[in-house]
């Protein structure tokens, strides 16, 4: 695996890049009942449009694959699920991608993305529109079988010393899924990504 990063404070990032990258190999000669290899990336950036960092733009993108074994083969512990608060917001925790008799089964592969405008009302006060698209798909590469959830929301931001407080609400702008609530509330620390 590998990490870089370049912002410029890890629970609140106004300025750089993060991208981190993995590959985890799974060998049946090493003891591994399925062989396969588990690959995934992500990659956020950030840019403020002034020098106090009043105003931040920031987007992220996500990436997964498994190769070498069948969908039905992989232990659903490691298949890729998209969906929830770091992931889609707006949708039921990993309920996008395959399903088999209405239940999500996960993925080979994953595709996420989330843009967010962050921008400060006063010091300790802050609004961030956002919008997050993304679901898993049976293939060992997106190939867009599954159709790309999106959904979009409001967060509130309080600014602590140690990072900021997140409140966010969010809703799918394309259609519910079966479980899926018209508004979902979501209460964490730091930024979501």
């Amino acid at each position: 695996s590998v990490q870089i990063d370049t912002t410029d404070r890890p629970l609140d990032p106004s300025r750089g890049f993060r991208l981190s990258a993995g590959v985890t190999p799974y060998l049946e000669a090493l003891g591994s009942t399925v062989g396969m290899t588990v690959a995934r990336a992500q990659a956020s950036a950030y840019f403020a449009f002034d020098e106090e960092a009043r105003y931040i733009l920031a987007g992220r993108i996500g990436l997964g694959s498994i190769v070498g074994a069948d969908l039905a083969d992989i232990p659903a512990n490691r298949r890729f699920f998209a969906g929830g608060g770091g992931s889609v917001r707006g949708f039921t925790y990993r309920s996008l991608g395959p399903q088999a008799f209405g239940q999500p089964i996960g993925g080979r592969s994953l595709l996420e993305a989330s843009l967010e405008a962050r921008i400060k009302i006063t010091d300790t006060i802050g609004i961030v529109p956002f919008v997050d698209a993304g679901t898993a798909f049976e293939s060992s590469l997106p190939d867009f079988s599954e159709r790309v959830r999106v959904a979009a929301g409001l967060g509130l931001r309080y600014y602590t010393a140690i990072g900021p407080i997140r409140l966010d609400v969010a809703t799918p702008i394309d259609g519910r899924q079966r479980g899926d609530k018209p508004v979902v509330l979501y209460i964490s620390i730091g930024q979501a990504f």
